[in-house]
């Protein structure tokens, strides 16, 4: 049976990363009411009705035969949506209108191509409406105004992928977790996150450094100094947070095991072929992996609160 991996830090103080209010942050968004409008037709299009049609319009699907001496125009039974450019604009834009059986002719490169219209299918949309919106299957939406706001949450992602104001608030939010909750330490592992950061200022300090870098090299220890201090305190604030990812998983009724650490090297031993596993297990012991892994947790809880408190925000303008 898989052991369980626990930490011998202990919490005596929880702090409820929910009750962080990053209203500060909360700016800038606005719904676009074009793209708004393109997201509720391709919802519609892809809940419309196929039928024939007698002529061609614009996103219609139609089937087509060319004939050139152009070998790209040498073409039978090719389906084209038209309006989407993705064969020849040109063409496209000449479809337009034509009927289903016409012959079309039109030059390129100097060339004729002569263009049969052999079939013509055309998307008839659905009204928006409450019940045809509930037809459409999609989760949790039932309703043209719910559709609405799926599409303007689908935007809202976009948007806080690009924006910077989601990672400031989730960094703010970790800060005040830290700031509030105590923690006893277990000494060894502090000493092991201790000998983390000291292994990171190594690599650090081995990594090789560009031109401009080397000219500003005045700098004294004091500099060193406080990168020492900085190391330490993040990956000790690291060992911190875990301990308070810890607790959120054992209220959740989770905790991690031997298992997951086993499953977790075997993905390593795949991904590193050119190492041993014993290198690997000596660089990812069972408690580093544990205490990452449970700070992860937090991290994951964060963002996901952050996440939620934008798209609810948004969601109301």
């Amino acid at each position: 049976m898989a052991e369980q991996l626990k930490l011998n830090s202990t919490l005596r103080t929880f702090y409820d990363y929910r009750s962080v209010d990053i209203s500060d942050y909360i700016k800038g968004f606005e719904t676009d009411e074009a793209q708004l409008q393109k997201d509720l037709n391709r919802i519609l299009k892809a809940n419309g009705k196929r039928e024939n049609a007698a002529v061609v319009s614009e996103g219609d699907t139609v089937t087509i035969s060319c004939r050139s001496e152009l070998s790209r125009f040498k073409k039978t039974n090719l389906p084209v949506i038209v309006g989407r450019g993705l064969f020849d604009r040109e063409m496209e834009a000449k479809l337009i209108g034509a009927g289903v059986g016409q012959t079309l002719t039109l030059e390129k490169d100097g060339t004729p191509v002569e263009i049969e219209v052999i079939k013509c299918m055309h998307t008839v949309l659905p009204e928006l409406t409450d019940e045809n919106v509930k037809s459409f299957g999609i989760e949790g939406v039932e309703t043209v105004s719910a559709l609405r706001a799926h599409c303007i949450a689908k935007q809202v992602e976009g948007f806080l992928l690009e924006d910077e104001n989601p990672d400031m608030a989730s960094a703010y939010v970790w800060q005040e977790v830290a700031k509030h909750i105590e923690i006893t330490r277990d000494a060894d592992e502090e000493a092991l996150m201790r000998a983390q950061a000291e292994k990171k200022r190594q690599e650090l300090r081995n990594m090789p450094m560009e031109a401009d870098e080397a000219d500003g090299e005045d700098a004294e220890s004091g500099e060193e100094e406080v990168s020492v201090d900085f190391l330490e305190n993040m990956f000790l604030s690291q060992l911190d947070l875990a301990v308070v990812g810890e607790e959120l998983m054992r209220r959740e009724g989770r905790f991690l095991t031997t298992d997951d650490y086993e499953a977790y090297i075997g993905r390593l031993v795949e991904a590193y072929p050119n190492r041993t596993e014993e290198e690997i297990r000596r660089e990812h012991d069972p408690k580093t992996f544990a205490i990452s892994e449970y700070a992860d947790v937090l991290a994951t809880a964060i963002d996901r609160y952050v996440g939620d408190c934008f798209k609810a925000a948004y969601a109301k303008e």
